[in-house]
């Protein structure tokens, strides 16, 4: 008898089965790294969270992780009244102001009418003694999802209203701000929607009214994760054994010092450069002369000439062109190479190689100690703020408000809007404030000696509502003393005016200043 067909069928059989048993486990996997991928660090989450929602979360945990670990029912009854007065005495006024959450559920009802779910943060904890939350642990705080139960709180967001429109701006698995206000519930203080009291109490999902909704904005380019560390293998790379042996540096106004406390911080970072116009291969001889005439003579002609399109604004955001020349002991350059960094288009690499050959050079002078002279120049291509394009969604959001107004929707229009603009303002003034620093640090960097480029110097500051460095934390020194003391002393001649009115709330403001050479 051939057993062949019968022998195809058992394993077409078998492979259907695998598809049925293991496409399930596929499928949520692929879910679970996709939401992984929408998840801030637990940095960034801390930094960002305020204190009274963190409080809170770390609270309904603790209270979670007792009531599973109880005995009976009385005492689970009792850690519920237990878990209401801790409600009741932490939001009295019920109003949930800046919390963050990231959406779990945004459905809208057969009438349009939007339900939102949010889910809450759940941080590990910093303290390694301090235990995790239960894996059943979480917090959701949204709409009711059906107009029926929904009659008597109106948390349903209507379709035609300003924060109707604005959910279309959102998905799920995004974090975003929230703030609302939720309702008096009879047996959590706060009105909860769980089928049972093991659901409350392990996963309890709060009701609110939500009456704002934001993006979480973390421009990557402008705000870092800075890690200080006890260890030097984290705070330095390659330069970790010599970084040991630099002595600590003091000045009146203020101390550097490395940080002894492992913590993360949420900081602008501004990248400064040590060496501002040009540097050389060597400045062991009496080169300011020769220098000087080909760089101004050079800068003249670059700030005569500029490339076309980053004039028009074609390139806004702007960046480096550093052209590299080498000067034989007859003055006349061998070579150029140019190289960039940034938003840099041909026109503007080709502007600053045409300033730096057109000048004519003399021979170098007979005590130049080398048979060759290189000079790298650097032409800075500032951003051009007014031109790089806004947050369109923030400006649209705010065009939209203003389009939507309905007498519902007053009182939530305003709030929105200005919270927006408040928003911008504030984004503008932080880069505003970063180009000041940066062009008065800059200001009293003077080359006077060579520094290898690999060179890296991290500082944080900290500076006061006058305008004053109030801070200094050295967090990464690097190998070379001549320019860790180079740089300190150009920063410590920086004079500022007074903090920007909309950044004085955060006095002293905060920024991670990183100098290479």
């Amino acid at each position: 008898m051939d057993t062949r067909p019968i022998r195809k069928i058992f394993i077409k059989t078998l492979l259907l089965l695998c598809c049925l048993v293991l496409s399930p486990a596929a499928w949520s996997q692929q879910l679970e790294n996709s939401l992984r991928r929408t998840n801030l660090a637990p940095e960034i989450l801390r930094a960002m969270i305020p204190e009274k929602q963190q409080t809170i979360m770390n609270a309904l945990a603790d209270f979670a992780t007792q009531y599973k670990a109880s005995p009976n029912s009385v005492k689970k009854y009792l850690l519920r009244q237990k878990r209401q007065k801790f409600l009741a005495e932490n939001l009295k006024d019920l109003v949930f102001s800046d919390w963050i959450g990231r959406v779990q559920t945004l459905h809208t009802t057969e009438n349009g009418k939007a339900y939102l779910l949010l889910e809450l943060a759940i941080l590990p904890p910093e303290n390694t003694e301090q235990n995790l939350p239960i894996p059943e642990f979480r917090v959701t705080m949204g709409t009711w999802n059906n107009a029926y139960t929904d009659l008597d709180y109106k948390t349903l967001i209507l379709p035609g209203t300003p924060l109707h429109t604005w959910l279309a701006n959102f998905n799920e698995g995004e974090w975003l701000i929230f703030s609302g206000k939720s309702f008096v519930g009879n047996e959590d203080y706060l009105k909860e929607a769980s089928p049972s009291e093991t659901d409350a109490m392990l996963s309890p999902q709060f009701i609110l009214k939500f009456e704002l909704l934001d993006k979480l904005d973390i421009p990557e380019e402008e705000l870092q994760i800075v890690k200080s560390s006890t260890t030097p293998e984290t705070a330095v790379t390659k330069e970790t054994d010599n970084s040991k042996q630099l002595p600590a540096v003091k000045n009146k106004s203020s101390n550097i010092k490395k940080s002894k406390n492992s913590s993360v911080f949420l900081r602008p970072e501004l990248t400064i450069r040590y060496y501002q116009e040009y540097r050389l291969s060597n400045y062991d001889w009496d080169y300011q002369k020769y220098i000087e005439r080909w760089h101004q003579l050079v800068r003249y002609y670059w700030g005569n000439h500029p490339a076309s399109d980053y004039l028009n604004g074609s390139n806004p955001e702007g960046g480096e062109v550093f052209v590299l020349a080498t000067v034989g002991r007859d003055g006349l350059v061998s070579n150029y190479q140019v190289s960039s960094l940034g938003e840099v288009s041909d026109k503007m690499r080709e502007a600053a190689l045409e300033a730096t050959r057109l000048v004519a050079l003399p021979p170098l002078p007979e005590q130049f100690p080398d048979d060759v002279l290189k000079v790298e120049f650097r032409f800075a291509h500032s951003r051009i703020q007014h031109l790089i394009k806004a947050d369109v969604d923030q400006m649209k959001a705010v065009l939209m408000l203003q389009d939507n107004k309905t007498d519902a929707g007053n009182n939530i229009v305003t709030r929105m809007g200005q919270k927006l603009i408040r928003k911008q303002r504030l984004k503008q003034a932080r880069v505003s404030f970063l180009e000041e620093l940066r062009q008065e640090f800059s200001s009293h960097f003077n080359p006077h000696q060579r520094f290898d480029p690999s060179l890296e110097l991290q500082i944080e500051l900290g500076i006061s509502r006058s305008g004053k460095v109030v801070e200094q934390n050295l967090t990464l020194a690097g190998k070379s003393v001549k320019f860790q003391l180079a740089v300190l002393n150009g920063l410590n001649q920086a004079r500022f005016d007074t903090l920007p009115e909309v950044l004085r709330s955060e006095s002293p403001y905060r920024v991670r200043l990183r100098v290479i050479p």
